[in-house]
């Protein structure tokens, strides 16, 4: 709903307050026909056999990644459960992941992070580690902040045409909520997998530098494998 109201032509028909009540009010409905889905319709994964992926209205394919996130989001309950132990903690990363992916795919398929979501991220992810360490953030956390603030504003200011201001708010927010010392698996996993992918999806002969890279997906993937990475860290402490 966040692509539909904020990115797309609807954008504009909308005022700002209109826009959150519809996405906070509004019933799931089709996306072609407009028609309210059936609770039933709604239950995860089980929905989409329900329906056998069309609308029961006006039969039109309901895309597949739908499920797809659906069974992703449980394995990723399971397993944060599994390793951590708290119930808590792991369901407070439901809301936090699910915002996260909101930010990865509008910035996968409009080259713009979502500003209107960063504070869901920041609210739920801050309650998730929270959740997780029994206390605030501390020094270290603060300082990891400032340092990427810093940082990617000089980057932005010596560099604009390879950085853009969404990534000059959005990273130092994502390190703050990796915390010390994850924000270094934050930063590494995602330019890592971001130059990965442009050097297997870029045209033959295009250097990497001159493609588009959609880096709020990658800095999404990195903060999502941080987190892992702080589970299983506090689990092997534990053994």
């Amino acid at each position: 709903r966040i692509l539909k109201y904020f990115y797309s032509p609807l954008r504009k028909k909308y005022t700002f307050t209109e826009k959150w009540k519809i996405i906070f009010t509004k019933p799931s409905a089709c996306e072609n026909c407009q028609v309210n889905v059936k609770p039933i319709y709604l239950t995860p994964i089980l929905g989409y056999l329900f329906t056998s992926g069309k609308c029961k209205s006006c039969g039109i394919k309901i895309p597949s990644h739908y499920p797809w996130i659906e069974f992703i989001f449980g394995i990723l309950f399971c397993v944060f459960f599994y390793t951590s132990g708290n119930l808590l903690f792991s369901f407070a990363l439901l809301p936090f992941f699910g915002h996260v992916i909101v930010s990865m795919i509008t910035d996968y398929k409009k080259f713009s992070l979502d500003y209107e979501n960063l504070p869901f991220i920041i609210f739920f992810g801050s309650i998730s580690n929270y959740l997780f360490y029994r206390e605030f953030p501390d020094f270290f956390d603060y300082a990891v902040l400032g340092g990427f603030i810093v940082f990617y504003i000089l980057l932005w200011l010596l560099y604009p045409k390879g950085i853009g201001l969404g990534d000059v708010i959005f990273a130092p927010a994502f390190a703050f909520l990796c915390g010390h010392p994850y924000w270094m698996i934050f930063l590494n996993s995602s330019y890592i997998l971001a130059v990965s992918w442009a050097f297997v999806f870029r045209k033959k002969g295009e250097a990497i530098r001159n493609m588009p890279i959609p880096m709020g997906f990658f800095f999404g993937l990195g903060l999502l494998l941080s987190f892992l990475a702080k589970v299983l860290q506090i689990m092997n402490l534990e053994i």
